[in-house]
């Protein structure tokens, strides 16, 4: 864990300076607030050009509905179209009209840009208002539109209608003039704030620029002294701080350098694990122990659930693995790695304040095994030797404190016989199970062989009592094949058969056969079954039939040792086979030894 010096981060792409900063945000300023006051004063004078044009044609509408009063009455087009062109000079008029009551057009004239005026006869009617009275309208949107003006001509009654239409450009171009001041008034603004506030606070803050300048150079130069122009109160705290900081970084840095010394001895050299992640779960740290007894890689950055992850992976049980969290912190764990070796391995860890999470790890295999060991014999010396040991003893003690006839002697000498010979049965077992686990397969001798031979030489090597018990035995007619070692799977198959007497205790037929796995498989399964009428196994006993020294029978009244299945199955499993068993109280057992077929596909289609 060597510490070396701090050293400034690197940034892809620098921000800019704080005063590049401040005049930006007041140009940005600037602009917002004078484009704001300006859409507020263009709609205020659009509102008061838009309230004149209209106060102008409801005063024209009245004034053409007075003056053409007599006209109206009288008939006279003649004047009434004298009167329209004689009111033609009025601003951003557009059309002057007098109607009919109906809205029948009876003079109109159209008045152009140039204040020319042009009579129109091809106006058709038009729809007055309903009632007799001045109505404004808004024809039109925004700034292209206009204003109508409707006044009735009433002499005692309606007598007709006038039409003053007005265009609304003056409002278009009152707006125009509003928004290229405003633009104009705010560029210049801002051009002249921003100037005026990088004059002013350039020298202001190059105190602060030597200030960043030295402690970046602090991570080098420890114990070293600032020395800025003091322009205001802030650069004169900063400029102290930092002088203060640079002081005590000195101190800290050898102090931290000293302890990680120490440290990486520590961790280098403990045959311990050691694995380390920051506050937010990378790995900083694992030492070379943890490596050598995981074999799981690790790298900086690694996260902590990636790394249970990949020990998971390697467990006898991955969904038994507990992952090391902040709220287990007092759970001491052990579990059981099988890559690259197998190892037990405790586990330990702690967070501390910082939310910093340190992983302990202690290889326990050999006290797990010892132990083991231990329990195993302890349990079976206890259990299983106890019994003929005894029997042996308490006999041998007799015949030799007291005398007793030939008969009775010879009685004695037939039991120590049995007991002696289901003690040597067992010591034999136990060192054949032993042998078989610590090779592990190395010292069998497999090669393709029928499988009739081998189960004519376990039956005949089977004392089958002829009085209670009948066994049958089944083969096919042509030689079904499997690579296996023929002493060996003797050995299973005759265990298999000794306990299929053994455990019809009434009589009954013992068959052997051979059997076909699953259509489909490949290679084939052959199965050598091995079917009795004896007393057979409840559900409870079946899930206990492979334990060592587990017998089905407590009572002792039928003789061995409980290791008879366990050797059966270790010796068909490093075959590559599988013991299966299939049993009902009162109903018999049936155990078949499965082997791949070494024989072709269209042999088996022939039986």
């Amino acid at each position: 864990m060597q510490q070396t010096p701090f050293q400034p981060l690197k940034e892809e792409k620098a921000p800019w300076s704080l005063l590049t900063q401040v005049s930006w945000l007041t140009v940005a300023v600037t602009l917002i607030s004078l484009l704001s006051y300006g859409l507020w004063y263009e709609s205020q004078i659009a509102q008061v050009n838009r309230s004149a044009a209209q106060a102008q044609a409801l005063t024209l509408a009245t004034t053409l509905a007075t003056a053409a009063e007599t006209a109206v009455i009288t008939r006279d087009s003649g004047a009434l179209e004298a009167l329209l062109i004689n009111m033609r000079n009025a601003p951003d008029l557009v059309q002057l009209a007098v109607f009919d009551p109906q809205g029948k057009p009876r003079a109109v004239v159209d008045v152009t840009p140039e204040r020319a005026a042009k009579l129109n006869f091809e106006l058709g009617p038009q729809a007055p208002p309903a009632t007799p009275a001045i109505q404004l309208e808004l024809v039109g949107e925004g700034d292209s539109g206009s204003i109508q003006v409707w006044a009735p001509i009433q002499v005692g009654t309606l007598a007709g209608w006038t039409r003053v239409t007005v265009n609304r450009q003056g409002e278009a171009q009152a707006r125009a003039l509003v928004r290229q001041q405003t633009i104009v008034s705010a560029l210049l603004t801002s051009a002249f704030t921003s100037m005026a506030l990088f004059v002013l606070m350039r020298n202001r803050l190059r105190p602060v620029a030597q200030c960043a300048d030295f402690a970046q150079g602090m991570a080098r130069n420890f114990g070293s002294a600032l020395a800025v122009p003091v322009r205001s109160r802030e650069v004169a705290q900063l400029q102290q701080a930092l002088n203060g900081a640079s002081q005590q970084l000195e101190k800290q840095y050898h102090d931290i350098l000293e302890r990680n010394e120490r440290l990486d001895a520590i961790f280098a050299l403990s045959s311990d694990g050691l694995v380390v992640f920051t506050e937010r779960g990378e790995l900083a740290y694992a030492n070379p122990a943890f490596s050598t007894m995981s074999s799981v890689p690790t790298q900086p950055g690694q996260t902590c659930a990636a790394l249970d992850a990949a020990l998971a992976l390697q467990c006898e049980n991955p969904a038994d693995y507990q992952s090391a969290t902040v709220h287990n912190t007092d759970h001491v764990f052990t579990f059981v790695l099988v890559r690259p070796v197998r190892r037990v391995l405790r586990r330990e860890h702690r967070v501390n304040e910082r939310g910093q999470m340190v992983l302990y790890f202690r290889d326990i295999t050999a006290e797990s095994d010892v132990a083991r060991m231990k329990s195993e014999f302890l349990t079976t010396a206890a259990h299983e030797l106890r019994t003929p040991m005894v029997s042996i003893f308490g006999f041998v003690e007799l015949l030799l404190k007291r005398k007793y006839t030939e008969e009775a002697q010879r009685s004695m000498l037939d039991v120590i016989y049995r007991q002696s010979k289901r003690l040597t049965t067992m010591v034999t077992e136990l060192l054949d199970l032993a042998r078989i686990e610590a090779r592990a397969g190395l010292d069998f001798s497999l090669s393709e062989q029928a499988l009739a031979p081998l189960i004519e030489q376990a039956c005949e090597a089977v004392a089958v009592p002829q009085e209670s018990h009948t066994l049958v035995v089944e083969l096919p007619d042509i030689a079904l094949c499997a690579n296996y070692d023929a002493d060996k799977m003797r050995q299973a198959l005759e265990n298999v058969l000794s306990n299929a007497i053994k455990y019809s205790p009434a009589g009954g037929e013992v068959r052997v056969s051979v059997v076909h796995g699953p259509a489909g498989q490949e290679p084939p399964w052959l199965g050598i079954a091995v079917q009795d009428q004896g007393i057979g196994m409840t559900p409870e006993q079946f899930e206990h039939a492979f334990e060592r020294f587990y017998r089905a029978d407590a009572s002792g009244n039928i003789p061995g040792t409980g290791l008879g299945l366990s050797l059966v199955k270790e010796i068909v499993e490093i075959h590559g086979g599988r013991v299966e068993l299939q049993s009902r109280p009162g109903e018999g057992t049936k155990v078949i030894l499965w082997l791949k077929s070494a024989t072709p596909r269209s042999a088996h289609a022939k039986t």
